[in-house]
């Protein structure tokens, strides 16, 4: 399956080669979930904090859970978190 991703802030340096601005195209297994995209996608270990993902995820415009399934097509998010109370 491909989806189209969007990295954000200092998640961009996990684009792969061939990403246009701040999108690619990633072709995942199925089944695939985000988790599955972040891993390919090679985000750092050292960008994790336990089992608290730090990032915020967008899916076809809607905000949702960092272990969400993905379908072939959707657009992917993934922005870190924002600071503040």
């Amino acid at each position: 399956m491909k989806v189209e991703v969007r990295l954000f802030a200092y998640f961009d340096r996990y684009l792969p080669p061939g990403a246009r601005g701040r999108r690619a195209v990633v072709e995942l297994p199925e089944p695939a979930d985000v988790g599955t995209l972040v891993r390919q996608l090679g985000i750092a270990e050292e960008d994790m904090e336990g089992d608290y993902m730090p990032y915020v995820v967008i899916i076809n415009g809607e905000h949702t859970a960092c272990d969400a399934g993905l379908r072939d097509g959707d657009q992917v998010s993934l922005f870190p978190p924002l600071p503040g109370g």
